[in-house]
């Protein structure tokens, strides 16, 4: 059974708020505030959640750009993980660090790909500009590179945020 997770990307003007994971799958990379879906949540409430435990921050308004499926270690028939993906340019509160990680806004043209999940690079960008679209991943063994992947977009406007 897969996975369901959340990923917030919280944007303010031109700068995006990252964390680099501590612990879980995402270690040691940075990523856009989320987690695990808990039994009862839907990906929405989630996505508040976390990024409510994860950074202080109350978002608000998150629009919802779509599902992406992770194929982890090979390629598997099912996917590892499955990322439904929000942003929000509407947010309140003040920024507190967790033991999740350290939390750094970082120019929307000067992500640190190097240092984030491989897929990144090929949907971050389409995220933040308000694009939605529905993508599967599929990594190797060790999970250091995309074997293949697939991108398709959703029937629904850009994000009027």
């Amino acid at each position: 059974m897969s996975m369901e997770t959340t990923l917030v990307y919280v944007i303010n003007g031109n700068k995006v708020l990252l964390k680099k994971a501590t612990r879980g799958i995402s270690v040691g990379k940075w990523n856009g505030l989320g987690g695990k879906i808990e039994e009862g949540e839907t990906p929405e409430t989630s996505a508040r959640r976390e990024a409510f435990e994860e950074s202080g921050l109350t978002v608000e308004r998150l629009y919802y750009h779509g599902m992406m499926s992770h194929y982890l270690d090979g390629g598997k028939e099912k996917p590892t993980v499955n990322v439904h993906l929000f942003s929000t340019r509407h947010f309140s509160g003040k920024i507190k660090e967790s033991s999740e990680g350290e939390l750094r806004w970082f120019d929307v043209d000067k992500l640190p790909l190097g240092e984030m999940w491989e897929d990144d690079k090929y949907w971050a960008r389409e995220a933040i500009s308000g694009h939605s679209f529905d993508a599967s991943f599929y990594y190797d063994i060790g999970n250091k590179a995309i074997l293949r992947y697939h991108m398709s977009p959703r029937n629904a406007e850009p994000g009027l945020q």
